[in-house]
């Protein structure tokens, strides 16, 4: 399953079109996601009108970019304007970034209420995989999934709050090649209730530097074997989504 985002690396030969039969459609709770691909959530990027124009082309997922929660527990406008949903979208998934379970928890209860824009959302996707400095340093992103027992409490406030609408989580391979994090994530992600992870191949150290390591998403999907796991990073046209699939 790929999870498509962010500058186009060369693509070695054309590969096959998928064959009748060869992939299945996962399923994120209730929701079926087929064809198997997830539009990656992209600040500034993946808003309504860009959501809407994506639909046109079939992907099974388009997540709204991420919202921080303590911004919309506080009400801010531009968090609560940025939450918005097309009065036609459906699935409405979102993503949330947060460092404290209070304000996850809080958010979470929010969107599934339909408390934001007067609409529940379907589906909510949290953010553990940001890579930036000024994010980690301080603990939170890619970071936050080292600190064990606080990244469960947070993923447990949003599974708790979120009732019957999905959970789903993303993250890096961990800090640096020293820090790795991405198995514990996903088991731990899995215990707790998640319908899905999704796993970009790299560290936060690399940014979106060298190449994705597709091999760790093997692994995880060979730790995580009772949900769904999602692929992300170097996927940037079909060809690239089978490679993936196929590894």
């Amino acid at each position: 399953m790929a999870d498509i985002d962010a500058a186009p690396l060369p693509s070695p030969d054309p590969e096959p079109p998928a064959r009748p039969g060869e992939f299945t459609a996962p399923s994120i709770g209730p929701m079926e996601v087929w064809p198997p691909v997830v539009l990656a959530p992209m600040a500034g990027v993946t808003n309504a009108p860009f959501r809407t124009l994506c639909r046109r082309y079939g992907a099974g997922i388009y997540v709204n970019q991420m919202i921080t929660a303590r911004a919309l527990v506080e009400g801010h406008r531009k968090s609560l304007e940025l939450a918005a949903f097309a009065p036609d979208e459906s699935p409405r998934s979102i993503q949330l970034y947060g460092t404290d379970p209070y304000s996850i928890g809080e958010a979470t209860r929010l969107l599934v209420d339909g408390l934001v824009d007067g609409i529940p959302v379907d589906h909510i996707d949290m953010n553990f995989g940001c890579p930036m400095k000024k994010v980690t340093r301080h603990g939170g992103g890619a970071a936050l999934p080292w600190k064990r027992e606080h990244y469960r409490k947070i993923v447990q406030a949003a599974v708790k709050n979120a009732g019957d609408v999905p959970v789903t989580v993303k993250f890096r391979v961990g800090i640096d090649d020293d820090a790795i994090t991405f198995l514990d994530a996903g088991r731990i992600a899995e215990d707790e209730g998640v319908k899905a992870v999704a796993l970009h191949a790299r560290t936060a150290n690399q940014l979106y530097s060298g190449h994705a390591d597709w091999r760790r998403i093997t692994e995880l999907k060979n730790a995580v074997t009772s949900i769904p796991v999602f692929g992300n990073g170097d996927i940037w046209e079909a060809d690239d989504a089978l490679r993936m699939m196929r590894t």
